[in-house]
């Protein structure tokens, strides 16, 4: 008995010690990433999975972006922060992971509006609609510099959708998946269907795991996300989660006023 109670304490023990969780922030971004989300978005469910294949668990935190990257940035109680642009600043202080997955940015206006674009210098006297603290691009940033472009921002994207229905913006920026599914989860079907984008597409950028060069560890944790990448793109799983992101399995499934 007391041999049983042995094995039995040091199983436990040895599973503690050897059990791996990261803690990772992020923010609202649906259905790439969300608190509202099945499996928290599709980037989220792919960078726990990952990290699954490798014998390391994660735990989530939404918090606002910013508070997001300087959470990560301290590392005193978070370790990393997902998922961000490539940036030449970000670089600066993060390790970058292997690409998660790609997004491109696009133009949503009213049906009724007949737009089309093959330059930002088609932009000029257009009304559009940004939100804040969002990077649009270096091109797109750019633009509003050198042709003086008319860009209105608000704090969050759903603001847009609503100045795009009262006329007040002609057109808004936004990643495709990310702006269908927020007019889906947020408007009216009739308010929703008024709306489109153009199929054109700019600022197309990859999404990245990142981890403080000064947080302890660091290239580990970076080398197992990667290696488990593979292992999730090998098996077909990988393929899978971008076919049911495309099904809207990561979409919110309540509708949610705009206020």
């Amino acid at each position: 008995m007391r041999i049983l109670l042995c094995t039995l304490l040091w199983m436990i023990l040895t599973t503690n010690l050897f059990a791996e969780t990261i803690r990772i922030t992020t923010g609202e971004w649906e259905p790439y990433l969300s608190n509202y989300s099945y499996q928290f978005g599709l980037d989220s469910h792919i960078v726990t999975e990952a990290f699954k294949l490798e014998g390391v668990t994660v735990e989530w935190g939404f918090f606002p972006w910013q508070r997001a990257f300087q959470y990560a940035k301290n590392g005193k109680h978070w370790d990393a922060s997902c998922c961000w642009w490539p940036d030449d600043d970000i670089k600066k202080e993060f390790l970058f992971s292997d690409a998660i997955n790609t997004t491109s940015f696009v133009f949503f206006h009213l049906k009724s509006y007949n737009f089309h674009w093959d330059s930002l210098q088609d932009l000029k006297g257009i009304k559009i609609g940004g939100t804040s603290k969002y990077n649009y691009s270096e091109e797109f940033t750019r633009a509003i510099d050198i042709e003086a472009l008319d860009v209105e921002f608000v704090t969050k994207d759903e603001f847009n959708y609503k100045k795009l229905l009262a006329g007040r913006i002609q057109i808004f920026l936004n990643d495709p998946a990310v702006g269908n599914a927020q007019i889906r989860n947020n408007l009216s079907a009739d308010e929703a269907d008024l709306l489109t984008h153009s199929p054109k597409e700019f600022g197309i950028n990859t999404l990245h795991f990142i981890i403080s060069k000064n947080k302890q560890g660091h290239q580990y944790y970076l080398d197992k996300f990667n290696e488990g990448m593979k292992k999730l793109k090998n098996s077909g799983r990988y393929q899978q989660m971008l076919n049911d992101f495309k099904a809207g399995k990561y979409d919110r499934k309540q509708l949610i006023p705009i206020k």
